[in-house]
């Protein structure tokens, strides 16, 4: 549940920055920044999660072998 909040808070800043930084067409640039933002929160906490999870197999299987 913290990552959720994590990735919807960076989501907010990055649409108030796309917001703010544009001219013209505000609404779209500031919705692109914010999926753009989250998608990439996302990204990261996802890789985070599958290089811990790998990192628990090979000390699973290490383990195993020499336990």
């Amino acid at each position: 549940m913290n990552w959720l909040i994590v990735i919807l808070i960076v989501a907010a800043i990055a649409g108030l920055i796309g917001y703010f930084s544009s001219d013209k067409n505000k609404g779209e640039n500031a919705a692109k920044g914010a999926i753009m933002g989250g998608l990439g929160c996302g990204y990261i906490i996802l890789r985070i999660f599958i290089f811990l999870v790998g990192i628990g197999i090979l000390f699973a299987i290490g383990s195993w072998l020499f336990g």
